[in-house]
């Protein structure tokens, strides 16, 4: 269909769109410049949000790998206190910034609201979302909730 066409038309190829899954062309000149879908087919093709959840599986590797050291009562070297502000600071590092770590929490609980019948997943995600508030701490900014009682977050801020 044609820009004259749509501009025409375009009431009905919204709705079609809308209530038909219908997919239309629009062309300039004889060449595809665009095209009428559905929302649901636009964020389909538009994909996750990469960044934000690129960050967030990051941040949940940290915190596996950091849950593992814990386990295991740290290193030799460090204690489970330490490792966990070691972390922080290399996922800061990774980050680049306090509100890429921010953003990074935001999508790991976003995404973990469809894993709740899987409570270690949950007890990843808390931990993610404690490292990347403690990295945001390390910046020198102050969230609300920081420091609780019984955060990993607050107890190595104290060290």
């Amino acid at each position: 269909m044609s820009v004259r066409e749509l501009r025409a038309d375009l009431a009905d190829v919204i709705n079609a769109a809308a209530t038909r899954d219908q997919v239309t062309f629009v062309t300039s000149r004889g060449r595809r410049v665009a095209g009428v879908v559905s929302v649901a087919a636009a964020e389909q093709a538009a994909g996750p949000d990469g960044q934000a959840d690129d960050d967030a599986g990051t941040a949940v590797m940290f915190a596996v790998n950091l849950q593992m050291l814990m386990d295991r009562g740290g290193t030799p070297d460090l204690t489970p206190a330490e490792c966990f502000e070691d972390y922080a600071n290399a996922l800061l590092r990774e980050f680049g910034s306090a509100d890429r770590a921010l953003t990074a929490a935001r999508a790991v609980v976003a995404e973990s609201a469809d894993k709740v019948g899987y409570p270690m997943l949950w007890r990843q995600a808390a931990l993610a979302v404690e490292l990347c508030q403690r990295a945001v701490e390390i910046t020198g900014r102050v969230l609300p909730g920081s420091h609780r009682p019984g955060s990993l977050a607050g107890g190595a801020a104290r060290r």
